[in-house]
């Protein structure tokens, strides 16, 4: 199949009766602002402001949302009193800065910026920002280091970096796999993949401490689509199995076995483009 702009790539997917479940679940309805209040009631943006520290703030915070796409993330943030700033290299009118533009102006609390730019070279001011927020977007990078080193320097000493839902892949075999399975690639390209150490040295070699790696099954942040819920029931039918449905309702809700459960899905989960998330802080100039 031929290549198509981003744009071109999500108006087809959204023709195709057999994905629309697939364009529902990667926020890219037709309607973005219904898509964009969608996701800020989901349970990953949920989990997102509990990693973040700021489900009970009042403070109005600097939040640069990189890789914006289509700005539901901006929405989500501006939504909750907080001064936006949306980068991303497409302008589109469907898909990207053009879609953010138009839930900039509908957005009821905070507020939302556009800028057209790359990770690589930011159009900030050293020390800028509170938060930088990444859905999906590390992988994106043309060079992720120097990428990565932009986002430190525009982040406040002290400041939060939380990079999420990242590729990653053990090998060039992987990447490779990853690379032809994956519809939007075939279809637009763009995409990419990394190795684990690799996100963690670029990370760190720009001045950002990883706080906390978000392996796949840690958070739904990364598991998303599946739900919280939908892993408890998993995790109770297989117990179930095993010793039985009354045992196994008592001990599948102890916290602490779903988090051994959840440790033991990650640690089997090996498949090209398996998810991952960073949370960083920048360390304080002294």
């Amino acid at each position: 199949m031929s290549k198509y702009t981003y744009e071109d790539s999500v108006s087809w997917l959204r023709e195709q009766p057999q994905y629309s479940e697939m364009v529902k679940l990667c926020y890219l309805d037709e309607n973005n602002l219904t898509a964009a209040k969608r996701f800020s009631f989901s349970e990953e943006f949920t989990e997102v402001i509990k990693f973040l520290r700021i489900d009970n703030i009042d403070k109005k915070l600097k939040i640069l949302d990189i890789g914006c796409g289509n700005g539901i993330a901006s929405y989500a943030f501006a939504s909750l009193g907080h001064e936006v700033y949306a980068i991303d290299p497409d302008e589109s009118e469907d898909v990207g800065l053009g879609a953010t533009k138009k839930l900039a102006s509908v957005v009821s609390n905070g507020s939302i910026s556009t800028h057209q730019a790359f990770a690589e070279s930011l159009p900030f001011a050293d020390a800028t920002f509170d938060i930088i927020y990444a859905r999906q977007a590390l992988h994106h990078f043309t060079d992720l280091r120097k990428g990565l080193s932009e986002c430190s320097r525009v982040l406040k000493p002290k400041g939060l970096l939380l990079a999420t839902r990242e590729h990653v892949v053990s090998n060039n075999e992987q990447l490779k796999t990853f690379l032809d399975e994956h519809l939007l690639h075939k279809l637009h390209g763009g995409e990419n993949a990394y190795l684990l150490k690799d996100y963690i040295l670029a990370i760190e070699q720009s001045g950002i401490i990883v706080l906390n790696l978000l392996a796949p099954f840690d958070t739904v942040i990364n598991h998303f689509p599946l739900s919280n819920l939908d892993l408890k029931n998993l995790f109770f039918e297989r117990l179930a199995i095993k010793i039985g449905e009354l045992p196994a309702k008592i001990i599948s809700k102890l916290p602490y076995i779903e988090k051994f459960y959840r440790h033991y899905l990650s640690q089997n989960c090996n498949h090209p483009g398996r998810p991952y998330s960073f949370l960083g802080s920048k360390q304080e100039i002294k």
